[in-house]
C-alpha cells in the first residue's frame, strides 16, 4: 500500500493486500462491494480503532517476517515483545492514579461551573 495520500481505490488493491487487511481483527473489506472507496478514507477510518497494542502487534509480525527471510529461520520462528510484569504493575497503577485524579474537582472547577451556569 502507498505510504502517501494517493487516487487509489481499494479495486486497485492486490490479493496481497487486501488479505492483510482483512486479516486485522474486526475488518472485513469485501473487492466487489468497497471497490470505489478510496484507500486514503480506509486508511483514515482504520486509525479510529486500531490501539497501540495492535500497531505494535503488527510491528512484531512485519519484524518476525524480516527476520524469517534474512537470517533464513523456520516458518515456525515468532519474534515476542514481554514487558517485565512488575513495569506493567506500576504503569496500571500509574494509570489508576492519573484516572481518579482527573476525576476530582477542585475549588476553581466549581467556581468556573458556577460562573458557566450563572449562579
Amino acid at each position: 500500500m502507498p505510504t502517501k495520500p494517493t487516487s487509489l481505490a481499494i479495486e486497485d488493491l492486490d490479493s496481497k493486500n487486501l488479505y492483510t487487511l482483512n486479516a486485522i481483527n474486526r475488518v472485513q473489506i469485501e473487492r466487489e462491494r468497497h471497490a470505489k472507496y478510496s484507500l486514503n478514507d480506509l486508511v483514515l477510518e482504520l486509525s479510529h480503532f486500531l490501539d497501540e497494542e495492535v500497531i505494535n502487534k503488527v510491528e512484531m509480525e512485519i519484524f518476525s517476517n524480516k527476520m524469517k527471510q534474512e537470517w533464513g529461520l523456520s516458518k515456525d520462528f515468532s519474534a515476542i515483545e514481554t514487558r517485565n510484569k512488575e513495569i506493567g504493575m506500576v504503569l496500571n497503577e500509574l494509570e489508576e492514579v492519573a484516572w481518579r485524579t482527573a476525576g476530582r474537582m477542585t475549588e476553581k472547577d466549581f467556581q468556573n461551573v458556577k460562573r458557566m451556569i450563572s449562579i
